[in-house]
């Protein structure tokens, strides 16, 4: 592992209005130092055990977390299968980061097991499984919305990206909770104290738009997520993964022993190999560690609305606080090439 350098770099965020801040192009930014000292804080959401893209995008957060660029808070389940703690907390174990501190979402959306949780989970080479979990839904893992509750209230003030990839139903659920034992504030002043913005895999913002997966499996949440959401929104729609590919001949050639690794266990079960998967998830990742004008554009300040189908309906509006991605074709192959990096940690 190469030794990373303290950098600066420039967040997206919109926190009251695009008024407020410097305008360079056609994306507001803040800049704001961020080193080895001072790494982002982050907190993931994610519904993993659907798609095989969550896996990529986790595989990014631990490796950006190594690398001293963010400090992996914890991650929070929106996929109502309990072999997901499993996972995920064998996985996190693989990478070198025991213990790491989840919330799970109980009456959540799908439950179902998926193409690779289990599969992966059973899988033993020379002798051992490749995932050994420490923990599972019997050791009174805490209700996602509540877990997100008590690991903000002890952060700084505006020093927490969420990065929300899967249903929304932890987000809209912190965001609906009363004050409890861990915060007097509701859940929209707690986001609002908190918080600096949210990075979101969800929507639909390109030509002959249609629901959005993430959005249409839990349609209330998303309706209230972006209704009220204090906190600045970029939103990552479908047609941003959909036109980056990320490369089969990565997960062949780029990781040693692949057949002990989960990411690529996971890979060959999720799909028929070869076959190249939507970046989805990882372009939210992406844009919450790394959000300026290198890799993505952002449309102008708005508002974005769900309809009872499903549709992410944009209205641009100069004091909304929603923004989503939009991809130069013509850089396509260069943000590929930096989720693989990131990915592979090389």
């Amino acid at each position: 592992m190469k030794k990373i350098l303290p950098v600066i770099i420039s967040f997206c965020i919109l926190l009251s209005s695009c008024s407020n801040f410097k305008k360079t192009k056609s994306v507001t930014l803040l800049d704001i130092k961020q080193s080895a000292e001072n790494p982002i804080r982050v907190l993931f959401d994610t519904d993993l055990g659907n798609d095989i893209d969550d896996v990529l995008a986790l595989q990014m957060l631990l490796n950006y977390h190594k690398q001293g660029k963010i400090n992996l808070l914890g991650i929070s389940i929106s996929k109502a299968n309990p072999l997901t703690i499993e996972y995920i907390d064998g996985f996190c174990n693989y990478n070198g980061l025991p213990n790491m501190s989840l919330g799970y979402v109980y009456k959540g959306a799908m439950p179902e097991d998926g193409n690779y949780l289990r599969q992966t989970l059973e899988t033993v080479v020379d002798g051992e499984k490749i995932l050994k979990p420490q923990r599972s839904v019997s050791d009174s893992i805490p209700e996602g919305y509540k877990f997100l509750r008590r690991m903000l209230v002890s952060q700084p003030d505006q020093s927490v990206v969420l990065v929300v990839v899967g249903q929304e139903t932890n987000i809209s659920r912190l965001l609906k909770s009363k004050a409890d034992e861990y915060s007097d504030l509701n859940g929209v002043d707690l986001v609002r104290k908190k918080v600096k913005f949210i990075s979101i895999m969800g929507g639909h913002f390109g030509s002959n738009a249609f629901p959005e997966w993430n959005i249409k499996t839990d349609l209330e949440s998303a309706q209230l997520v972006f209704s009220l959401c204090p906190v600045p929104v970029i939103a990552s729609g479908y047609e941003i993964g959909d036109a980056l590919l990320y490369p089969h001949t990565s997960i062949q050639n780029d990781f040693s022993n692949p057949e002990k690794n989960p990411l690529c266990v996971s890979y060959y079960n999720w799909g028929h190999m070869p076959y190249d998967r939507q970046t989805w998830d990882l372009t939210s990742v992406l844009v919450a560690v790394e959000p300026g004008e290198e890799y993505f554009s952002y449309s102008p300040c708005g508002t974005i609305t769900i309809d009872s189908e499903g549709n992410s309906v944009f209205t641009q509006n100069e004091k909304g606080k929603h923004r989503y991605l939009i991809l130069d074709s013509s850089n396509a192959e260069s943000v590929v090439n930096k989720l693989v990096r990131v990915v592979t940690s090389k």
